[in-house]
């Protein structure tokens, strides 16, 4: 059922008549139910969605036979005022993601760079001739390590850090992309 139908039923509202508070909440309540991010998705393809409300602000064609069924197709036409509001929010919130992104990624490099150092210590033991330097180099190594990690564990760790910086470098790629459209979109 259209929520415009649901906001003028009783009183026989239509278009202007519903008030602009009524509009947003029904612009942010159809984004927020699309596009809420949970725990294992982002904003990219958000800009699919906002193509769809774009669509919705576009009188509706002729396509429905019935009278009553037609009159209630008039009814769901979406503000473009308010979908520009929300665009630039989805844009805001999106550039937030980012930076939050960008310091995540910057702490997962300062561990790659971490751990490279570690290896090449690791290489610097493997190499030494006297075991005086050997174990220089394997008490230098000990200083280095973080929680949980070891002698043994260091260079798995070490990939997995590697993984998730190409991750998050193509995922704030995606997301600047997602921008971009969003800011070629036309309300």
């Amino acid at each position: 059922m259209n929520v415009w139908m649901v906001l003028g039923y009783p009183s026989g509202l239509v278009k202007k008549d519903i008030p602009y508070y009524a509009q947003i909440i029904h612009i942010a309540d159809v984004f927020d139910a699309i596009v809420t991010k949970r725990h294992y998705t982002t904003h990219v393809n958000i800009s699919e969605t906002l193509r769809l409300l774009i669509r919705d602000t576009q009188p509706m064609r002729q396509t429905v036979a019935l009278d009553l069924l037609n009159s209630f197709s008039k009814l769901g036409k979406i503000n473009s005022k308010i979908l520009k509001v929300l665009f630039k929010v989805v844009i805001d919130d999106t550039l937030y993601e980012i930076s939050c992104t960008c310091e995540y990624l910057n702490y997962l490099k300062s561990q790659v760079k971490r751990l490279h150092k570690l290896q090449k210590l690791d290489e610097k033991m493997q190499n030494a001739k006297k075991e005086s330097d050997k174990e220089y180099f394997k008490e230098y190594m000990k200083l280095l390590f973080e929680q949980g990690e070891n002698y043994e564990n260091y260079n798995q760790i070490l990939k997995e850090y590697e993984n998730a910086v190409t991750i998050k470098e193509q995922l704030i790629e995606r997301l600047n992309k997602e921008i971009d459209i969003i800011k070629g979109l036309k309300a």
